[in-house]
């Protein structure tokens, strides 16, 4: 059964249906985060310089070169965040979605029972199966995101651009 937002969600997991958009969605701000910190550590800096006042103590040239390499070294981070972006696939946040239940109920309530088909007690016990991760299927919440980027930042320089931001802040 599919439906018009572009889930492709069969009929067996429409209980599932809002965690796995919820955790679709957190798997979108994780990568939207990931990709971009550099950009928007780069803004934080950028302000920062502006609110302290740093153009009027420097010579125009210098604000000049500073306007120039500010906007290359934006126009490298959008270029490196749009390469680096990957739009999570519905499989994908199935995949996540699955992994937190036990037994991996939305995996067994999408296959196919194909050894004893014929068999009526097989087929018996098949349904039981299915009913049973049926059953644990509803109990799916959404996987929270990780929006962590210390693994893409192990300097730290997106603290330090909150750090000037901050201290802009304060006493720019």
């Amino acid at each position: 059964m599919a439906s018009t937002d572009g889930d492709d969600t069969p009929g067996q997991l429409t209980s599932v249906r809002w965690p796995l958009r919820l955790t679709r969605a957190g798997m979108l701000a994780e990568t939207l985060v990931q990709s971009f910190w550099p950009l928007a550590a780069l803004i934080l800096l950028v302000l920062a310089a502006l609110m302290l006042g740093l153009q009027d103590s420097l010579p125009v040239e210098a604000v000049w070169t500073g306007i120039v390499v500010s906007g290359a070294a934006a126009v490298a981070a959008a270029l490196y965040g749009l390469r680096t972006l990957r739009f999570p696939t519905h499989g994908a946040a199935m995949a996540r979605l699955d992994s937190t239940l036990p037994g991996r109920p939305l995996q067994a309530l999408l296959d196919k029972q194909t050894v004893g088909a014929g068999d009526e007690a097989s087929t018996a016990v098949w349904r039981a199966h299915q009913r049973r991760m049926a059953e644990r299927a509803k109990a799916a919440r959404a996987v929270p995101a990780d929006l962590r980027v210390s693994a893409r930042d192990p300097y730290a320089l997106r603290y330090m651009a909150v750090l000037a931001f901050a201290v802009a802040l304060l006493f720019g």
